[in-house]
């Protein structure tokens, strides 16, 4: 269903013709004025709060020299908020979804002040670390959530492609400028600057929720939320009956959680593998040149917006994700570290912004909440096991086997070399080899049974799968 607040001002020759995207952007300013206010204000909070999380993890594993710990971080910032989430989707279908962005604003901007608090206290400790992790997290469910249940309301079907590239422009500039503007702030304002710096962009962020205006979806008579005397888990249950009800749309949630593993892997990896051999400031680097393909992938989103191949662009841009995660394994190089990690980061726009795009345009906007609430658990869930695996995969399996004397040294060993940092680069190897399998054969699946043209079917009615 698309919001009667917005005219369809471009017609169906044009949205099917590649070519003409230049026309579509030309009318962008007046079609979604609204929606880049939104946008504006949300992408400058999420910068601080990328950059924020950039800081605490340099100080997590500079003050711990673990991946353990970095790993429980990332788990803990994961799970606790994964757990909850069916219940927040059921709340956002229930709830103005821009106030419910707003106040989760609000107590994200909390807990910042509260490390504020503590740094000038000079009593910052891991365990309050974690506190914050898992609060952070919280709050970030119900801003994900009604985020994504607001903007198929702020604009048309048809755009929803190009506007969620938009969304993973945002967070490419939050990936390349987060870590560059770390690294100086580090070593000048240090920790508390980079805290103070995320409380002033919350500020912005909520500033400019005030003057946005968030259409509301009509109640559909046949949900559990128009009653008082059903509960939560009532639709909740009715989110997974959406799903489960079409095996294409089970397909994509099951490709999607394995994605989420890997990348829950990665992220914890990255860290070690470049400080195995480098400092902090070539990390930074490094990671500013990833999220540059980023940058490139989210412009190729919004540009091109998928267009009606929503899943075969998904696997496709997975499988290049996949030679990246191989590219990044193979050699204790900056150089070659960085290719990898620039095709990698490249491809994550296209993967999650098709991803989006497949649920927003295949469900009800009044389900919307409950069914991104349970996509968000299963994804969020096996990333959060990809957090917490990636430790002892790294620390006390792979590391010993190119150790001196190690199982592999002789083998792998003579191909991507020995030492420390060396099992973390066989470890991503691995789950590129496996992405890479996994990508081919549902490709390959879905060509077979064309559950493509089952999804496109779904995508082309304006009330999605849901009757």
């Amino acid at each position: 269903m698309v919001s009667k607040n917005l005219p369809d001002v471009v017609d169906d020759t044009t949205l099917t013709a590649q070519s003409s995207w230049i026309r579509q952007l030309s009318v962008l300013p007046k079609q979604f004025r609204n929606f880049l206010l939104f946008w504006f204000g949300q992408s400058l909070s999420q910068i601080g709060t990328r950059l924020t999380g950039f800081g605490l993890g340099i100080w997590v594993y500079q003050n711990t020299h673990a991946v353990t710990q970095l790993s429980l971080v990332f788990f803990i910032t994961t799970l606790p908020g994964v757990l909850l989430t069916p219940i927040v989707g059921a709340l956002v279908d229930r709830w103005n979804r821009r106030w419910v962005i707003f106040f989760s604003d609000c107590g994200a901007a909390l807990v910042t002040a509260a490390l504020i608090l503590l740094l000038f206290c000079n009593n910052l400790q891991i365990r309050y670390i974690y506190l914050s992790a898992f609060l952070t997290s919280l709050c970030g469910s119900f801003q994900m959530l009604a985020k994504g249940a607001a903007v198929p309301m702020m604009v048309s079907k048809q755009q929803l492609g190009r506007v969620n590239g938009l969304l993973q422009f945002s967070t490419a500039l939050s990936t390349i400028s987060a870590p560059a503007l770390a690294g100086v702030l580090i070593g000048t304002v240090q920790l508390r600057g980079l805290l103070l710096i995320d409380l002033a962009s919350y500020s912005i962020g909520l500033l400019t929720l005030l003057f946005v205006s968030i259409p509301q979806p009509e109640k559909d008579p046949t949900s559990s939320s128009n009653s008082r005397f059903l509960g939560l888990f009532t639709e909740i249950s009715e989110g997974w009956e959406i799903i489960s009800s079409q095996f294409v749309l089970m397909l994509v949630l099951g490709f999607m959680a394995i994605h989420f593993f890997i990348n829950g892997m990665t992220n914890v990896l990255i860290n070690p593998l470049i400080l195995s051999f480098s400092t902090a400031q070539v990390f930074g680097s490094v990671m500013a040149i990833g999220g540059a393909g980023m940058v490139v992938g989210s412009v190729v989103m919004s540009i091109w917006g998928v267009g009606n191949s929503a899943f075969t662009s998904l696997l496709a841009a997975s499988t290049v994700n996949a030679l990246g995660l191989v590219i990044m394994g193979l050699k204790p190089s900056v150089m070659t570290i960085t290719i990898g990690l620039f095709i990698s980061f490249l491809t994550l726009p296209i993967v999650l912004g098709a991803n989006q795009v497949i649920w927003q345009t295949s469900v009800k906007p009044s389900f919307q909440g409950r069914v991104l609430a349970l996509v968000g658990t299963f994804t969020g869930l096996l990333a959060a096991f990809g957090n917490i695996g990636a430790s002892p995969l790294a620390d006390m399996l792979l590391e010993p086997m190119f150790a001196d004397n190690g199982l592999l040294v002789s083998t792998v060993g003579q191909v991507i070399e020995t030492g420390t940092g060396r099992g973390i680069g066989f470890l991503l190897i691995l789950e590129g080899c496996f992405l890479l399998a996994v990508s081919l054969g549902v490709y390959a699946y879905v060509r077979w049974r064309m559950l493509d043209q089952q999804l496109l079917a779904a995508m082309d009615t304006s009330e999605g799968l849901v009757s």
